[in-house]
This record gives C-alpha cells, sequence and structure tokens, in this order.
C-alpha cells in the first residue's frame, strides 16, 4: 500500500495536477462499461475515483471485485472534471482522482444497517451496529462537534487560569438525589464502592487544598429511569473556583458557551450540516436572568422556554377566592392554585373532542379537570363561553378577562388544584403545547437566561421533613436566619426538625422562604447547567445539615472527610457543572441523548454492541462475597 497522501474530503481545485494517495471506504460504486467511478468516503468526506479503459484495462476489470464499504487505497492524479459532471452535493464535487493503481485492503460483508445520511430504522439495531452507524457522515460530524465543543471549553477555561483535575471513578455513596450504582471490593469483603454520580466533594476538596481554579471534563454515572434526554453515564464540565461570588461564576461560564457557539460556528467542517448552532441567531453575553419565583409564576417550571416569552400563565387564585364557582372558590379557600393560560386567536382552533383530550391529559396528570373557557363579541363588549361559564356571573367574567389581558377569539385554559405541584405540571405542559401550535418554537433560535434565587429547602408533606433543593452544601443567602432556626430545633424534643422549629415558634413559610445561592443556565427550555456557592465554615454547613435532619453522627459517616476538610480552613469557593451531552444535544437539534454518544445504551440500559450487562462467572462472586437472590415473583 502507497503511503497516504491525502484524507477524501481534503481535495479541491487546487491540488489538480497533483498525483495523491487516498484510502477509505467504498460508499458507492457504478459501471458505465468502458469506465467506473467509485465514490470514496473517509471520516473528511467523499472523493470520485475514476478508473478507464483507456487509461488501464487491467485496472478497470480489477474494480469489479470492490464492492460497498470494501477499504480500498487508491493512487492517482487529481483532475478537473468536466463541467457537466461537476456536482455540489459532495465538497469535492469539482474533481477526480483518475486511478493508477489501487489495492483492496480489505474486504466487508453487506452491512447490517446501509451507511447513508438519512439512515430510518431500528433505533436498536443501529446501537447494536454503532460501528457502522458511527461510519454515517452525521454521526461522525456529531463527534467532531463534540470534540470541538470540549477543546473550545478546555481553552477558555485555561486562559482563565484553570487547571484539569481527574478525581476518582471508584467513590462512596452520597445523597445527590439519584441511584448509585454500586461496585463490590474483593479486598474488602461485604464493603463496596460507589460511582460518582459527580465529582461535587472532590471539586471541593481542590478548592480546600489551595487549587484555586479546577477544571474536569468528566464522566458521571447515575442509576436513574431511562429519558430521551438520560444515560446511566454521561458527561460534565465540571468548574469550581475559589474566592468568588455568583456572578463571578456565572460570568466565567456565559465566557465558555460563547466560545462554544463560536468554535462550532467558524468550523468550516461542519458547513454541510443544518444544525441549529450553525444558525444567524446571535448569542452573546450577558445573559438574561430571571428568579425562581418569576419563572414559576410566569411559565410554571424552574427552566422555562423563552422563546415563546410572551405567552405568560396568569395567577387567578386571588380572583378565584371571591368568585362564584365553587371548585375554584374552595381551591382558593384552602391555600390552593388557580392558574390560566391565555391562548391568542384560538378560541376556535380546538374541537370538541380535542378539548376533551387536553382535559384527560390534564387527569393524567393529577388535576380534577381542565376547564376551557372562549373569549367571545366585539373590543368593546366581551364575555364568555363554555362548559363553567354559566356559573361565572358577567362582573366576574369581566374581572378574569382584564386578568388575562384576553380578546375575542382567544381561548383560556384554567387549572385549580389544592397541590401547587399538580397546577404548574398541567399548566406547563398546556403552555408547551399551545407554544408549539403557534409555531413559536424555532429551533434556529436559542433564548438564553440564568434561574437565579432558588428555596434553600423543599417540604415533603408525607415525610414532614425539609430536603436541600439543590444539595445540602450549597451556601444559603441569609446564613445567620438558618443559624438561628437550626439553634430552635437543636433545643427542642419533637422527632423531626421541622416539628422543633414549628413548637419554636417558626412558621414553615419562613423556613420555605429562604434562598440559596443557586444558578441554573437555561436555554429553550432545557438546564444545560448548573451551579452554586458552596459551604465553606463547619458551623454553616452543620446547621443546614440539622435543619434537613442529618445528625453529627450521620454527617460524620457519610461526609466526615468533607466536614474535617472544611475545618482545615476552606475558602470561599463555588462552582458549576454542564450537562455536555445535553448541551450538545441542544446545540444540533436533536431530541435523544443517545445521538451525541459515541456509544451508549438502550432505552433499558443495555449496551446491544456488546451485550451488557451480562452474567458473571460463580467463582467470582464468591470472591466478592456476593449472593445472588432470585428476584420474586409478582
Amino acid at each position: 500500500m502507497n503511503t497516504r497522501t491525502h484524507r477524501c474530503g481534503e481535495l479541491g481545485k487546487e491540488h489538480v495536477g497533483q498525483t495523491v494517495t487516498v484510502c477509505g471506504w467504498v460508499d458507492t460504486k457504478r459501471d458505465r462499461g468502458g469506465v467506473a467511478f467509485i465514490l470514496l468516503r473517509d471520516v473528511a468526506g467523499k472523493v470520485q475515483l475514476t478508473f478507464a479503459e483507456e487509461i488501464n484495462p487491467e485496472l478497470l476489470q480489477a474494480t469489479r471485485e470492490a464492492r460497498g464499504e470494501f477499504v480500498l487505497s487508491a493512487t492517482g492524479k487529481v483532475r478537473e472534471r468536466d463541467n457537466e459532471n461537476k456536482t455540489t452535493t459532495i465538497a469535492t464535487g469539482e474533481i477526480e482522482i483518475a486511478v493508477e493503481s489501487f489495492e483492496i485492503l480489505n474486504t466487508a460483508v453487506t452491512p447490517a444497517i446501509e451507511v447513508r445520511d438519512d439512515l430510518k430504522c431500528d433505533p436498536e439495531l443501529r446501537l447494536k451496529h454503532r460501528f457502522i452507524d458511527l461510519r454515517r457522515r452525521p454521526m461522525q460530524a456529531m463527534l467532531q462537534a463534540r470534540a470541538r465543543l470540549i477543546s473550545a471549553a478546555r481553552a477558555t477555561l485555561e486562559a482563565e487560569g484553570f487547571l484539569d483535575v481527574e478525581t476518582p471513578i471508584l467513590y462512596k455513596r452520597t445523597p445527590e438525589g439519584a441511584r448509585d450504582f454500586i461496585v463490590p471490593s474483593r479486598a474488602h469483603r461485604g464493603q463496596f464502592y460507589a460511582l460518582p454520580q459527580s465529582p461535587q466533594l472532590f471539586k471541593q476538596l481542590c478548592m480546600i487544598s489551595g487549587l484555586d481554579r479546577y477544571f474536569q471534563v468528566a464522566r458521571c454515572f447515575r442509576d436513574e429511569d431511562k429519558r430521551a434526554d438520560r444515560q446511566p453515564e454521561f458527561t460534565q464540565i465540571d468548574i469550581e473556583m475559589s474566592f468568588v461570588n455568583r456572578d463571578e461564576v456565572m460570568a466565567l461560564f456565559e465566557k465558555v458557551v460563547a466560545s462554544v457557539f463560536k468554535a462550532l460556528r467558524e468550523d468550516k467542517r461542519f458547513k454541510d450540516q443544518a444544525w441549529p448552532v450553525l444558525s444567524d441567531s446571535s448569542v452573546a453575553p450577558p445573559f438574561e436572568r430571571m428568579s425562581y419565583e418569576q419563572a414559576m409564576r410566569d411559565y410554571s417550571i424552574d427552566r422555562p422556554d423563552l422563546r415563546s416569552r410572551e405567552l405568560k400563565l396568569t395567577d387567578l387564585t386571588q380572583w378565584a377566592a371571591g368568585c362564584s364557582f365553587n371548585a375554584f372558590k374552595g381551591v382558593a379557600e384552602k391555600g390552593g392554585l388557580v392558574k390560566g393560560l391565555r391562548c391568542p386567536g384560538m378560541g376556535e382552533t380546538f374541537s370538541t373532542g380535542q378539548l376533551k383530550n387536553l382535559e384527560r391529559d390534564a387527569k393524567g396528570m393529577g388535576a380534577a379537570g381542565l376547564a376551557n373557557l372562549a373569549v367571545v363579541g366585539t373590543r368593546g363588549s366581551v364575555s364568555l363561553q363554555g362548559g363553567i361559564a354559566k356559573f361565572i356571573p358577567e362582573v366576574e367574567q369581566q374581572a378574569m378577562i382584564a386578568a388575562f389581558g384576553a380578546q375575542p377569539g382567544d381561548l383560556l385554559l384554567i387549572c385549580a388544584h389544592e397541590k401547587h405541584k399538580v397546577v404548574h405540571a398541567v399548566m406547563h405542559n398546556m403552555r408547551l403545547l399551545i407554544a408549539d401550535k403557534l409555531g413559536l418554537n424555532d429551533n434556529s433560535k436559542f433564548a438564553i437566561c440564568w434561574v437565579v434565587d432558588f428555596p434553600l429547602f423543599e417540604y415533603r408533606e408525607e415525610d414532614e421533613k425539609l430536603f436541600a433543593s439543590h444539595h445540602p452544601f450549597t451556601l444559603p443567602q441569609d446564613v445567620k436566619r438558618v443559624s438561628e432556626m437550626a439553634e430552635i430545633s437543636r433545643k427542642g424534643h419533637e422527632p423531626h426538625p421541622v416539628a422543633r422549629m414549628l413548637r419554636g415558634g417558626v412558621k414553615l413559610e419562613d423556613v420555605l422562604a429562604l434562598r440559596n445561592n443557586q444558578y441554573d443556565l437555561v436555554i429553550n427550555g432545557i438546564e444545560i447547567a448548573g451551579g452554586s456557592i458552596r459551604m465553606h465554615r463547619t458551623d454553616w454547613q452543620a446547621d443546614v445539615f440539622e435543619l434537613i435532619g442529618i445528625t453529627k453522627e450521620e454527617a460524620d459517616k457519610k461526609f466526615g472527610f468533607l466536614m474535617s476538610a472544611l475545618a482545615h480552613g476552606a475558602p470561599p469557593h463555588g462552582g458549576i457543572a454542564s450537562g455536555l451531552d445535553r448541551f450538545l444535544m441542544l446545540l444540533l437539534g436533536l431530541d435523544n441523548i443517545a445521538d451525541v454518544i459515541a456509544f451508549p445504551k438502550s432505552a433499558t440500559g443495555r449496551d446491544l454492541m456488546i451485550d451488557t450487562p451480562n452474567e458473571v462467572e460463580p467463582v467470582l462472586l464468591d470472591e466478592l462475597g456476593v449472593k445472588m437472590v432470585a428476584k420474586p415473583e409478582k
């Protein structure tokens, strides 16, 4: 085999007259009798090889052995194609290689899936034959974009003085919100490692060690139920900084995001792709900021899609408390939530059956129903029409219409429930549906915002317990008030901190009004990064542990190393982590995270290509001290 001089897609008119050697896979072959054409493919693109009887009849005869996906090496002279044979379908469409010698480096069986850009087949078949799937241009372009994203982020962070530090994969269980993957230890029978859900504690330890600025392209593992935007193993761009405040961390990550957009848009390798990131929409820091309270009020979710920012929800609870419709009035009097969505100009868009389907969907999310009202009349005289309109007097109808800012022809959707989270879930989903019908979700645009001022705690009535809304190492905005509440809790005798605080005169609403130093970056309704300023003092950390019910003994067992480290002089510090896979999925306009990972798992968590997870030999289980127990029959 002659030494390769160029990759297929790198050749152009500037190489005309040069003798080159290319290597790759047979993409297509056409035999026209006295002439044959092979389109040769490699990671850089495709180039046409031309074999002519007038040049070398034996060579032409030899091409008949070559078939799709055979691996070839070809040497010949680059020449310009005739005008009628030029094409714009490939980057090398103006030239061809007049082959003087070639070699079949390897044969190939007929692949189980076709190597074509517009492949449509069973997703599991693609995963089973991933090594073939990755030959396709969209997949190779994706991997190139993934590498470019990482290199752009890395270059930005290194220019800002960050040090790349690897942290352990064999870790220990920590309460981070998902199930851990557990690894048994042979050397320490009966004991187990856990794979890290994130490098959270270790990156804090890097700050305590005085490294000042850390980053890592980190592998993370979570044993979660499967969704289109989840994989059991995924990658984060992980960042931590010392002696910073919230604004400084956010400004730093804005630089990373801007550098990623710029790098992908300027990379000439991607000019054949129709990715949203390559559109003309501008992405320029600083990004908009929105409080958690505003996000929940206007959009019923803490990661709002602001491409449809004008499609806001309306809180009708105060109106409902004084209305005549008992279903709404009763919810408001019991501290529930009544919210509505104005659907502009859609009063006649939905049929009766479609509106019933919307109500069915709302009930499926826990709601008692979903009211719908059409705004009818003229601008000077409007009223409501619909199933519940007869229960709402004229004056109350006018007040509702004014609250919505509704116009004739609008449709109003309303949900009421004692549990706020049910209303938020229903109305968020209704808003997404209406935005889609109105054509507001343009994938070529990126609506970016920070969501800040999150609650410090969540309260679960069924447990009568507080939980950290982000993680328990997040610094409260009001550490003094948290300390006061923790001291009250320590003096009580009730079984739970909440009960002890209530007995001590602390109101639950005051606890839930506490805010933390968390910040999430949201693009088109998808959270692509999140972080916080961390706790750097042991007394502050102990106060938060007290309020969420983690005893000193439990804290020492789970986080003793962190508490010890904090006691040795920890600097104020904070950081952020971005889900690289989810970020790339958004930039490329894809809807499944598996399409931006080289070798992903299936929807059931299996690697179909190498067939894992699988059973191991009993002797290995014996060495590990692990006994298999049959799954109980239902």
